[in-house]
């Protein structure tokens, strides 16, 4: 922004009060027209994220249904591990079944989100509606862990089987830890369920705003 002196001498004070009224018109023209520059561009941010967190939520909702049937399906092969287990304990010259501890998984994203923050449009946005978004985030940040957590338990929970021991001939006590390890992978999967659902109910009703 310039402010430029008068061109012309001031020779009384009705020029000087001319000269001071036009300068201050400039400058009162020049600040709201920054001003306005300012808005819509905060109005351009502001939209930009709305419609990239609205559009991020709608791809996490999917994933949390795709989820939501990974990790039942993750929990019946749990029980059929622990039942496997018993058989095998029972009759292991005879044992036929299988021991399979895998999980599938989608994490979800928050790319636009941090993208939001970082570029400071949450800044423009009212209050209730940052809240809104950051708890589901926070929750998406949850379960994001919690998945991790659950598959790490998942893997470990046929460990034994690893240790150099044909299946028939694992010492008693490492059936019991598989029993173990499995039942504490079947508890997790029940958190993770519950932790994917809840999730998943925030993203719907925030996309019905």
């Amino acid at each position: 922004m310039d402010v430029h002196a008068p061109h012309e001498p001031v020779h009384s004070w009705k020029d000087f009060a001319i000269h001071l009224t036009i300068v201050t018109i400039g400058l009162f023209i020049a600040l709201m027209l920054e001003a306005g520059v300012e808005y819509w561009h905060h109005r351009h941010i502001v939209a930009e994220a709305r419609a990239n967190i609205r559009l991020e939520i709608e791809e996490n909702h999917k994933s949390a249904q795709k989820n939501l049937v990974y990790v039942q399906q993750s929990a019946d092969t749990i029980k059929a591990n622990v039942q496997a287990i018993h058989e095998l304990m029972a009759r292991p010259k005879n044992f036929h079944g299988s021991i399979m501890n895998s999980m599938s998984f989608e994490s979800f994203h928050d790319a636009a989100w941090r993208t939001a923050r970082d570029t400071g449009a949450l800044s423009y946005m009212p209050y209730d509606e940052v809240q809104r978004y950051s708890d589901v985030y926070m929750m998406e940040q949850m379960v994001n862990q919690k998945a991790m957590d659950t598959a790490q338990n998942d893997f470990r929970a046929s460990s034994p089987i690893y240790m150099g021991y044909a299946a028939d001939k694992l010492p008693d006590a490492e059936y019991v830890n598989m029993l173990r390890a499995n039942a504490v992978t079947e508890i997790d999967l029940v958190v993770l369920k519950q932790f994917v659902q809840q999730l998943d109910d925030q993203c719907v009703a925030e996309l019905k705003r």
